[in-house]
């Protein structure tokens, strides 16, 4: 009787923490996944580890304990996973990965509980969601970068000179222009050597030719400019040289004619 006691007292105890838990939890699972407070949920549930922990350890081998602390242990785990997917990185091929790696089908809304999430038995994949997140936190990265180029070259504009015998405006060389080029190329290429480029190639691969071809045209324009500058004060400003090349004189009225026209086409 003695030890019967004994036993109940210990059975009394445990079963008082497994309904502490079990009411926790049925109230943390009905929580939309956005709203989910992590930190405050591990707080009590290590706490509960700890009550665990203070029982007689005769209490330790009855299946009770063991399922209780590995529910415990396993929803610690999933909460971590539960940390990392709220990474405002995830996209939905993000949650696709996940798919793949719980070999669920499931769809994520607002309104996704945490039962939903727990369904999902995020404890046995938690090195493949930290894998997924991470991945989203580069691409994320990644993601940016694209986007701050096409926001800086949508808003880049040529500035002018007009040149100061026949008014024809000109390019102005600016050095910012050319800075900004070189470092986006720079991006790109560091972009397309990452192992996160995959999902952006074909972005980073068109964002590199166009960036290659202003290059390139920029490059043949400014020389274009230069030498139209230097034959047009030799061919305009002398007679004698008209004279004495006429045939290239000729040629120079049609290039210079050409010439005044493509600024306005800008």
């Amino acid at each position: 009787m003695k030890k019967c006691r004994e036993e109940i007292k210990l059975l009394k105890e445990l079963w008082d923490i497994i309904y502490n838990v079990q009411s926790c939890i049925a109230d943390w699972v009905k929580t939309q996944w956005r709203q989910i407070n992590v930190e405050q949920m591990d707080v009590e549930l290590r706490r509960f580890s700890k009550e665990l922990l203070s029982l007689d350890k005769q209490v330790r081998s009855w299946d009770a304990y063991v399922g209780l602390d590995m529910a415990v242990k396993n929803l610690i785990t999933s909460l971590r996973a539960v940390t990392d997917l709220q990474n405002p990185a995830i996209r939905e091929r993000h949650w696709y990965q996940l798919m793949i790696a719980t070999k669920v089908q499931f769809t994520m809304t607002e309104q996704t509980t945490l039962s939903d999430l727990l369904a999902l038995q995020l404890h046995k994949v938690e090195d493949e969601v930290r894998n997924i997140v991470d991945k989203a936190v580069k691409e994320m990265g990644t993601e940016k970068i694209l986007t701050e180029i096409s926001q800086t070259w949508t808003a880049l504009e040529f500035s002018y000179e007009k040149h100061h015998r026949t008014g024809t405006p000109l390019i102005k060389t600016d050095e910012q222009l050319f800075e900004t080029l070189d470092s986006n190329q720079v991006q790109l290429q560091a972009i397309m050597q990452s192992k996160y480029v995959e999902y952006f190639i074909e972005q980073v691969s068109s964002w590199q030719k166009r960036l290659n071809l202003a290059d390139s045209v920029i490059y043949i324009w400014m020389e274009v400019q230069r030498t139209w500058s230097h034959l047009e004060s030799i061919f305009t400003g002398s007679e004698d040289i008209r004279n004495q090349l006429p045939e290239d004189a000729k040629r120079f009225d049609g290039v210079d004619a050409d010439f005044k026209v493509i600024p306005s086409a800008f």
